[in-house]
C-alpha cells in the first residue's frame, strides 16, 4: 500500500454534485452525468505540461459545505464528480464549483477492489497510529495519465494521543 503525506494548496474542481446516503449512494450517476457532458467543461480543466489533465475529483464535503468529515458514520455528504480547474474558473450552467481548502493529506493508493478496506483501515488504524486525526472530509482522486486512484484524508496532529517514544 503507497503512503504518502502531502499539502495540497487550494483546489478548484468544476463537475456534477449530488447528495450521497447509505440507501442512495448517487456518486457512479454524478459521474455518469460529468463524464457524459464532460465536453461542456473540456477547455477549463487545468492540464500538465505534457497536455493531460492535472485531474479527476471526487470531491467531498459535510452538507453545510464547511469540507467536514461525511456524517452517519461517513455514508451521508456531498459529493462533487469532476475536473481541477483554476481556481478563476467559473461553472457553466448545469456545473458546480468547489473550492477545496488547503490542507495537509494522507494519500493513499487504491483500486475498486480495496475503496472500502483502504477507506476503513486509514481511519481505524493509519491515521490513529500516526498520532492523526481526520479533520475533513475524505476525497477520491484519480491521475488521468496512469488512471491510478487514491484517497486523501485531511489530517493534523491529534493533540489528543501522546507520542510514543
Amino acid at each position: 500500500m503507497s503512503i504518502r503525506m502531502i499539502e495540497l494548496p487550494e483546489t478548484a474542481v468544476i463537475g456534477k454534485a449530488g447528495l450521497c446516503t447509505e440507501g442512495n449512494n448517487i456518486s457512479a450517476q454524478l459521474w455518469q452525468q460529468a463524464s457524459g457532458s464532460f465536453h461542456e467543461v473540456a477547455g477549463l480543466g487545468l492540464k500538465k505540461e505534457d497536455g493531460s489533465y492535472a485531474g479527476f475529483w471526487g470531491a467531498m464535503s459535510d452538507e453545510s459545505m464547511n469540507f467536514l468529515p461525511w456524517e452517519e458514520d461517513y455514508t451521508r455528504g456531498l459529493y462533487l464528480a469532476g475536473t481541477e480547474v483554476s481556481l478563476d474558473a467559473e461553472a457553466p450552467a448545469g456545473w458546480t464549483k468547489w473550492i477545496l481548502p488547503a490542507r495537509k493529506y494522507l494519500v493513499i493508493d487504491v483500486c475498486p477492489d480495496t475503496y472500502s478496506a483502504v477507506f476503513r483501515g486509514a481511519l481505524q488504524q493509519v491515521i490513529p497510529e500516526m498520532n492523526l486525526r481526520l479533520c475533513g472530509a475524505v476525497c477520491d482522486y484519480t491521475e488521468p495519465s496512469t488512471g491510478q486512484s487514491s484517497l486523501y484524508f485531511p489530517v493534523e496532529e491529534d493533540p489528543g494521543r501522546k507520542q510514543i517514544n
